[in-house]
């Protein structure tokens, strides 16, 4: 018999996300889909006893939290300790999840991805299958960003810290760059990185009093064939990105750099 995965009719991001995990984690991309009334069951059976039928937030059966009061349970939640207990990015995703189905998650006004599961539920107001899939690539591109912050977080770990003429320094080497969240929530001032293709940069908070313009005059002295660019906010100054890959690469160490924000050259 073909795998059977039941979500509740109007789905919401609970209920799509359990169906993800399953699909993505449990091996279950050919699953039927099927929808149902909130709190019934496909055909009127007992939740789960049909192993080949899978409910989830629906019916009360194992992958329902609605008999429990704990707010610290969702569909996802338990999907994910049923499919992949020890996984740290999807255990982002699903206390992120558990937080919005609890109404525990503070937001600001911008659409977030509860309004984008809305918006399908408007567009597709008579197929939730439809809903599903339109939202698994979504899902997948979360998981994508999870993941690499879970590699930043590794990689800040190793970070470099130093004093600059405006404060405290970070610099950090990953294949993913730098990530200002860590490095400004460490209470830097500005940061610098390299990726793992080479490129190299410097960013300092908008707000600051950073002006990176005597940094660039050191750096055409000392990496004189580097191309690099210097913002016209004078707070940041970059050579490569993945939008603007460098005409020629910094052949700069993270440390020298480093070296060049403390002030190690002179401007």
């Amino acid at each position: 018999m073909t795998a059977v995965i039941v979500g509740h009719l109007s789905p919401d991001l609970d209920c799509l996300c359990a169906i993800w995990m399953l699909r993505r984690w449990k091996g279950l991309d050919h699953a039927v889909l099927r929808f149902v009334p909130s709190g019934q069951t496909l055909n009127g059976a007992p939740a789960d006893s049909d192993p080949q039928i899978m409910h989830v937030d629906t019916g009360h059966g194992r992958f329902d939290h609605h008999g429990a009061a704990d707010h610290s349970l969702s569909a996802t939640e338990l999907v994910r300790r049923a499919v992949q207990a020890n996984e740290p990015v999807l255990k982002r995703i699903a206390q992120a999840v558990t937080q919005l189905d609890h109404a525990l998650a503070v937001g600001g006004t911008a659409p977030d991805i509860c309004d984008l599961i809305e918006g399908y539920n408007a567009l597709y107001p008579q197929s939730p299958e439809a809903v599903a899939l339109a939202m698994f690539a979504n899902f997948d591109a979360w998981y994508a960003h999870e993941a690499k912050q879970v590699r930043l977080e590794e990689a800040f770990v190793q970070r470099l810290e130093f004093e600059t003429p405006w404060g405290l320094g970070i610099a950090m080497e990953s294949d993913d760059g730098a990530s200002a969240r860590l490095a400004y929530g460490a209470g830097a001032v500005l940061y610098a990185y390299r990726d793992g293709k080479g490129n190299m940069g410097i960013a300092a908070k908008s707000r600051s009093a950073v002006n990176l313009t005597p940094v660039l005059h050191d750096l055409k002295r000392i990496d004189l064939e580097a191309d690099w660019f210097l913002h016209p906010s004078k707070r940041l100054l970059l050579c490569g990105t993945p939008k603007s890959p460098p005409r020629a690469p910094s052949k700069l160490s993270l440390e020298q750099l480093a070296g060049v924000l403390r002030g190690d050259h002179l401007f």
